[in-house]
């Protein structure tokens, strides 16, 4: 990883952060609501059978708002956990309630879950620190969901954050995989995806 790309990566997560981190836990769950209201009108998810979410780890939208829409729709749910001495996370089926904190801090399905494989998925929706407006993701920095992400090339690949998490364009790295699409409590950005991608 070029120098100077991990350097400022490394700026935007802490400015991004912490600018979430300024919001209510109230502000929260009002744009994390609004965020859930935008997916459901989104066509990559309009026929999702298979969606793998996430448990928000700190101050991320909150996906338990997201999970109980999908659910109303029918839509099975798969979450992540990550793979001991791989760089990949696996998705299974379980339920918010059952989810067990995992190694990376983050909510994780409990080990009798059975892996789903990635080409069941019809559709990620992808927390993140930051989003470019030209479609791309800014993590935690441990490239977990980039390695997934290049397994499951079918899948639509949905970040969702806040609108202040919205820069226009971000450092990227080779292996960074673009999105098909960003929500944010007030927008909706789609971006073609390229046969490549």
């Amino acid at each position: 990883m070029n120098v100077d790309i991990k350097a400022r990566k490394r700026e935007l997560r802490s400015e991004l952060i912490a600018a979430r981190a300024r919001l209510t836990q109230e502000e929260r769950l009002a744009r994390s609501q609004r965020v859930a209201e935008r997916l459901d009108g989104l066509d990559l998810l309009s026929g999702a059978r298979v969606v793998a979410l996430y448990a928000p780890l700190g101050t991320e939208v909150d996906a338990t708002v997201i999970a109980r829409r999908l659910r109303a729709r029918g839509v099975r749910l798969l979450f992540p956990r990550s793979v001991v001495g791989e760089r990949r996370l696996a998705f299974c089926a379980c339920e918010p309630f059952e989810l067990v904190r995992g190694p990376l801090g983050a909510g994780e399905p409990p080990a009798s879950a059975f892996e789903t494989e990635l080409g069941d998925v019809d559709a990620f929706v992808i927390p993140g620190v930051g989003f470019s407006e030209d479609g791309f993701r800014l993590g935690r920095g441990g490239g977990y969901y980039d390695v997934t992400l290049k397994q499951a090339a079918r899948a639509a690949r949905v970040g969702v954050g806040f609108d202040l998490q919205l820069v226009p364009t971000l450092p990227q790295d080779p292996h960074d995989m673009p999105l098909d699409a960003v929500v944010t409590e007030s927008s909706t950005l789609l971006f073609p995806r390229s046969p490549t991608t």
